[in-house]
């Protein structure tokens, strides 16, 4: 099953592009994208570390059986994913795992080791890096520039504050206390900030990027919890 929906029928325009800021679902979203990061790094070091073992190690009999205990560990971090999809994103979504503790450890191994599942598990965990390491991006830069231009008629006249162009060509700087943050792009210079109006300007700009900010990467992790869901739909093994 998906995520509970909210109703838009009858909804005007306005209130589904602005609802997503009141939508707590949407902050659910990024809770769970910003959650892929440190789980990823956690997955890909582990299955990486698992499978370079195992494979080195067939030659000397053993490599098998520490390949087959890398699904068995896929099988049961599953758990992990389907907890998150319950309690994050309230998506009715479980997985039983097979029960080392009611099977003989070579039953098993085998168990998991035909199972397609298991290895679809490996690859999905492993991508986790590389979708939380975007996620993680994406989300600090975008919403960090989206507050600071948001915030800008309030802060761009007090001492030490500054949204300007740095000294490379195309490249602006925007330096508030202790964030200093470069950003590389053509056409950079209207986000230079040196008036009030010019502070407004670049607050209703700070405000839009905030906003479909939030569209994308909520809907990128709705998408990213529907891999997920589908790949842990119940089937029997």
């Amino acid at each position: 099953m998906t995520e509970p929906a909210t109703a838009t029928t009858g909804r005007s325009v306005s209130d589904r592009v602005l609802g997503v800021v009141t939508d707590g679902m949407t902050y659910r979203r990024l809770v769970y994208l910003l959650l892929r990061f440190p789980l990823g790094v956690a997955y890909f070091t582990t299955f990486t570390t698992g499978l370079a073992l195992g494979v080195a190690l067939v030659p000397l009999g053993v490599g098998i059986p520490i390949l087959a205990a890398v699904l068995g560990l896929a099988d049961h971090v599953a758990l992990v994913e389907a907890g998150l999809l319950r309690r994050l994103l309230g998506r009715e979504v479980t997985w039983e795992p097979a029960d080392l503790t009611e099977l003989p450890v070579w039953p098993y191994l085998k168990t998991v080791g035909t199972d397609p599942r298991c290895y679809l598990l490996v690859v999905f965990l492993m991508a986790t890096f590389f979708v939380g390491t975007f996620a993680f991006v994406a989300i600090t830069v975008v919403f960090t520039v989206a507050l600071a231009y948001l915030l800008a008629p309030a802060l761009f006249w007090l001492p030490g504050v500054s949204y300007g162009a740095a000294s490379a060509p195309g490249t602006l700087r925007i330096d508030v206390g202790t964030l200093d943050l470069a950003i590389t792009a053509d056409g950079t210079d209207f986000l230079v900030i040196e008036t009030l109006p010019e502070a407004l300007v670049a607050s209703l700009f700070g405000a839009v990027l905030g906003l479909v900010g939030l569209h994308l990467l909520s809907a990128l992790g709705r998408g990213h919890a529907a891999v997920t869901e589908a790949l842990l739909a119940r089937q029997n093994r």
